[in-house]
């Protein structure tokens, strides 16, 4: 989802670009024929390592890009993709990265037992789910929705530790920055070895968020948590810690469209429901995708990254990796494609449409594209996920995305943080680790303390 979905949520930050300009008028609808139209992932089409692409030849490779990504060549929206060499994208070798041993292990101990349940207002809800992937090889019927769950239910350690920069400007140039502490945490159907599938003080509980702001000073410990449950009809529940009043208060979770603190994400965005959907499969693709290289000095930079930085590039598209700095690594990588559209007996709803770009390697949806209730592209949200070293092996990790971005195309804001460095499980600090009270409000108490 961001770094994960909710690491957008951690980054805390708006930026509100100068310079940009109004949303065209022919702004592009959305089509399932656009969605046809790319690359197959069992295709013998390609792209040669060392091929670069830039806005003067990206029309030859347009089958290979997400349609966020022809909107941005394009020229046609504020959030465009610069002519300048640092745009430049140099394609190199596809490498794949597995998933963790234990949970590959709990995905074949318990395939067959996840069933789909058909719910009265059209959605589907799951049912004797333990732990790995609930549905290893999804074929029809309802394929959209068994890769949906999924996504849903993708590798996560039971702790995650990490710190987020994020750089806020606004529409008349002022910078300012912010830092997030950020953690998740996997508090049942669990995948490590020599511990139960579940903590028994989880309660029913998959995943908790929690992030902390830590700079700038006059915000600092402000602190929202996000309790998801493994019901996926049930919704969420949702904190906020205010050093102001030193004590927490709990936030209405049902506003699904709502801006989450100021950003351009909203509460789906955080956390969102597989129930809520229709799942359309619109194909499995081949598309090129950025691998953030886990090297500090690289990936971790925040001056090798567009926009990050006092750099002048503020009318361009931020969060991209700068060409020559070895930020990322940009690949073709296969992708399960979804389209979800907000089922009829839940009410009314921002989106007409949401485009869910899923990694076929580690099941996570990466890119995410949202359309107006007109059928208008209007947002992306885009992560990077690096691979990480994890109980002896490489392998990409929820939670830990190096860059996280959110272009608004129609108003042209844009929301963008890079990671620091991320620790698991027995590496976190100490005071991060101890789960009953990290993923409890009435941990949240203890901050100021």
């Amino acid at each position: 989802m961001k770094r994960s979905i909710a690491g957008w949520v951690a980054a805390l930050c708006l930026l509100s670009l100068a310079g940009w300009s109004q949303t065209p008028a022919w702004a592009l609808a959305f089509s399932a024929q656009s969605f046809q139209q790319l690359a197959d992932a069992d295709s013998t089409a390609a792209i040669a390592p060392g091929t670069r692409i830039t806005v003067a030849n990206w029309q030859h490779y347009r089958r290979f890009m997400p349609v966020w990504m022809q909107a941005a060549f394009s020229g046609e929206y504020g959030a465009r993709v610069g002519a300048s060499p640092q745009f430049a994208i140099v394609v190199e070798p596809t490498v794949h990265y597995p998933l963790p041993q234990k949970f590959v292990e709990d995905t074949e101990k318990y395939a067959g037992q996840t069933k789909l349940v058909a719910l009265p207002d059209g959605g589907f809800t799951w049912s004797g789910y333990v732990a790995g992937l609930p549905f290893p090889n999804p074929t029809e019927p309802h394929l959209g929705v068994k890769i949906l769950y999924n996504t849903w239910a993708k590798f996560l350690p039971w702790a995650v530790h990490f710190r987020s920069d994020g750089a806020l400007v606004d529409r008349f140039g002022n910078r300012s920055f912010q830092r997030v502490d950020a953690g998740w945490y996997r508090t049942s159907h669990i995948s490590y070895p020599g511990i139960a599938p579940d903590f028994t003080f989880a309660s029913g509980v998959l995943y908790t968020t929690r992030f902390m702001v830590d700079f700038p000073e006059q915000s600092k410990y402000t602190t929202e948590m996000t309790l998801q449950t493994d019901d996926p009809t049930r919704l969420q529940e949702v904190y906020v810690f205010l050093p102001s009043i030193r004590r927490s208060l709990r936030l209405s979770s049902a506003a699904h469209c709502a801006p989450v603190l100021g950003t351009d994400y909203v509460q789906d965005d955080n956390s969102w429901l597989p129930s809520n959907y229709q799942a359309a499969f619109l194909g499995e693709k081949k598309l090129l995708q950025i691998v953030p290289d886990p090297d500090p000095k690289k990936g971790y930079t925040m001056a090798n990254w567009i926009g990050m930085t006092n750099d002048g590039h503020w009318d361009d598209f931020p969060g991209w990796p700068k060409a020559a700095s070895g930020a990322a690594h940009w690949m073709l990588r296969n992708f399960y494609v979804l389209d979800l559209t907000w089922l009829p007996a839940k009410g009314a709803y921002c989106f007409s449409h949401r485009i869910y770009y899923i990694d076929a390697d580690s099941w996570m949806n990466v890119m995410n594209e949202s359309y107006d209730r007109d059928g208008k592209l209007w947002k992306l949200l885009w992560n990077g996920f690096p691979p990480l070293p994890y109980r002896g092996q490489r392998t990409m990790v929820y939670g830990t995305s190096i860059s996280t971005m959110g272009i608004d195309f129609q108003n042209t804001h844009a929301s963008t943080a890079i990671s620091s460095p991320p620790t698991f499980e027995d590496d976190v600090p100490i005071q991060y680790r101890n789960m009953a009270v990290v993923t409890s409000p009435s941990g949240l108490a203890q901050i100021m303390k």
